[in-house]
């Protein structure tokens, strides 16, 4: 079983590092095509989305998903923090219960 994060450029690096394979969206176009391809994937056990992407997972994808128990979809806030009440920072220090300088 397979646990993916889809996100920018930048955000990809840092769940890269933590050993998470990735894919790249630059915009909501890009989301949906790569969204679509890995919900199709029987290995793909948990999709962690951008919360930057969240408006961008719309009834298509929902649908697509069904009522399947796998993969689950995570969203988590995004590098820049403009879709979420708390940065990314706040939210890895709340999860990880340690500050992040």
């Amino acid at each position: 079983m397979r646990i993916i994060f889809v996100g920018t450029e930048d955000e990809c690096v840092g769940f890269q590092l933590a050993g998470l394979e990735t894919a790249t969206a630059d915009d909501e176009v890009a989301f949906r095509n790569v969204a679509s391809e890995i919900l199709s994937d029987p290995e793909v056990a948990v999709l962690v989305v951008s919360e930057k992407f969240a408006d961008a997972f719309d009834r298509e994808l929902k649908k697509k998903l069904g009522k399947k128990a796998l993969p689950a979809v995570v969203f988590v806030p995004s590098i820049d923090g403009t879709t979420s009440k708390q940065s990314l920072k706040e939210f890895l220090a709340s999860v990880l219960g340690v500050r992040l300088q």
